[in-house]
């Protein structure tokens, strides 16, 4: 199917489109209002979070381990809800496995938490992937998540104090690191190279890598398909296993503050937020406004099914809010995270088979 306004309003240049006011108002809204404010959030509330870990070690209590642990909850929420766009720096520049890499090294990180090691930012910089990151901050906040997803200020050490604020502070770092290259350079070796904002909301045919609107607005759909896949056929299944007995709980991610299914349906709001343009209260044009031009049917379902999507994940936990680690060692559960992944796969299915081809 072709988008038939999109064809009649378009002038060809060779193989390169460039396409009428409303693509171009799409690729404005998600590029600036969506993407950069979501990294904007991030920046944010990571520094938020190191805030809150200096405060809970400079007074030991535990309502101040309950801010910094909600300061962490806080800050996942805009990480999680990038994950429909996961292109551009925070690939180019590896942001993505330095802050958010699963599964953690446990085995690791608590030899160097007992290794009487002084622990500095400059110390954990140059450790693995693994050994930092989100994750790292979330088992030293919140515990080992299998009886609780909260522990005992008393049972804090001094490296881990240590531990948590130099992680904290590479977070931070890293994120605003990303926050910059979208805003002001791209490459931090290639000082001509303008902030990522303007390589992806100026398309045309001096772009290196956009050469045209369509391009854009193919790289927001291929985004969108690759977190449904992820979501769908990892993070949900892989922990899964075939029954009960071949379940891995070592798999799920964010086990420790058992935060797991709002990352995975904050993972599709990434894909709403990108689909319908919308970010927090703000509202503007997104693809669905594309296909809504030729498709209007279409356009809302793809809206409807995404909806649904989030809420199959949200009823995984059932009444009593079962983190995913025990839903998968439940059958009720279990039922329901199938039901859920099902529903995903269908959702992937619709918008490669019926949304791609009308960008491609």
């Amino acid at each position: 199917m072709k988008l038939v306004n999109f064809v009649v309003a378009t002038l060809i240049f060779g193989s390169v489109a460039v396409a009428g006011p409303l693509e171009k108002a799409v690729i404005d809204n998600v590029s600036k209002n969506v993407i950069l404010q979501t990294y904007a959030d991030l920046a944010a509330r990571s520094t938020d979070m190191l805030v809150a870990v200096k405060n809970l070690e400079a007074a030991r209590t535990q309502e101040n381990l309950v801010k910094a642990q909600q300061s962490w909850i806080a800050a996942r929420i805009p990480w999680e809800a990038s994950e429909s766009f996961l292109y551009g720096p925070v690939d180019s520049l590896g942001i993505d496995p330095m802050i958010d890499t699963w599964p953690l090294s446990r085995i690791d990180l608590d030899s160097v938490l007992n290794s009487g090691q002084q622990i500095t930012t400059e110390y954990v910089r140059p450790l693995g992937v693994n050994l930092q990151g989100f994750h790292t901050l979330e088992y030293l906040l919140f515990g080992n998540g299998i009886d609780s997803n909260t522990k005992d200020i008393a049972s804090f050490t001094q490296q881990q104090f240590d531990y948590l604020i130099a992680t904290a502070t590479l977070q931070a770092e890293y994120t605003h690191k990303l926050h910059y290259a979208w805003t002001t350079q791209a490459d931090p070796d290639d000082a001509s190279m303008p902030g990522y904002i303007d390589v992806i909301s100026k398309p045309g045919l001096d772009n290196p890598i956009y050469s045209s609107e369509q391009a854009v607005m193919f790289e927001y759909v291929n985004g969108i398909l690759g977190i449904l896949d992820e979501v769908a056929n990892g993070k949900l299944s892989d922990p899964l296993g075939g029954d009960i007995a071949h379940a891995n709980v070592e798999l799920v991610e964010s086990p420790y503050s058992w935060n797991s299914l709002a990352d995975f349906e904050n993972n599709i709001r990434s894909v709403y937020n990108i689909y319908t343009g919308t970010y927090g209260t703000h509202k503007g044009a997104g693809l669905k406004d594309v296909i809504a031009q030729t498709n209007p049917e279409l356009a809302n379902r793809v809206e409807q099914r995404i909806l649904q999507a989030m809420q199959k994940i949200n009823n995984i936990g059932g009444a009593n809010n079962m983190p995913y680690n025990k839903a998968i060692l439940n059958e009720q559960g279990r039922a329901l995270a199938t039901e859920a992944i099902n529903d995903l796969n269908g959702l992937f299915q619709l918008v490669e088979s019926e949304v791609l081809p009308l960008f491609q």
